[in-house]
């Protein structure tokens, strides 16, 4: 297979990239279950038969073996389950940001030192980037999914401390007046 180049440089990186792989070898500094099977066999085979293999050494070794190729499966499914995970995680993040489109979002856009929030701005989610970090278009402005504080009309949450402080004291005014069954007129009538 002929491979044009425009520079020398690429040329030499492919000759070395080359020779490289060629020379490359398998790793034979680890045993396979396989290994291990063909060297038990080997062991009974070659034993002398006036001083045989101890049971006990032999069994050891077939119980070692097992129990490192039941951790090897372990780690094996750990890792697939691991992939799984991830991969249910991103399909999740996919279908939530591309059900935003077209519904009306306040995002954070800029925050104090602190991390509080500075400024929002409200408005409709036009675009979903799903390259990278998931990010959102609103207006025709790029923000992260995570500066996504509220979506739809949230109503301002009211900070106003004076009225919870007002409503304790007159529960605590009718908590001392339990007993009495004492009611006020209407004057209205």
């Amino acid at each position: 297979m002929a491979v044009n180049f425009d520079s020398n440089v690429a040329q030499g990186v492919y000759n070395s990239n080359l020779t490289t792989q060629a020379e490359a070898k398998s790793d034979k500094s680890t045993l396979s279950t396989d290994d291990f099977w063909t060297l038990i066999a080997a062991e009974l085979k070659y034993q002398d038969m006036s001083n045989p293999m101890d049971n006990a050494a032999m069994m050891e070794q077939i119980t070692q073996m097992s129990s490192m190729s039941t951790m090897n499966s372990m780690a094996t499914a750990i890792s697939n389950f691991s992939t799984v995970i991830n991969n249910l995680s991103s399909v999740t993040l996919t279908t939530y940001s591309t059900g935003l489109l077209g519904r009306e979002v306040t995002v954070v856009t800029e925050t104090d030192e602190k991390g509080n929030v500075v400024s929002t701005k409200k408005g409709i989610v036009t675009g979903v980037d799903l390259t990278g970090a998931t990010s959102v278009y609103v207006d025709g402005k790029k923000y992260e999914l995570s500066s996504i504080m509220a979506i739809g009309d949230v109503p301002k949450v009211d900070t106003d401390n004076s009225t919870d402080d007002k409503t304790d004291d007159k529960t605590d005014s009718e908590d001392k007046t339990e007993g009495s069954t004492e009611t006020k007129p209407d004057t209205e009538k």
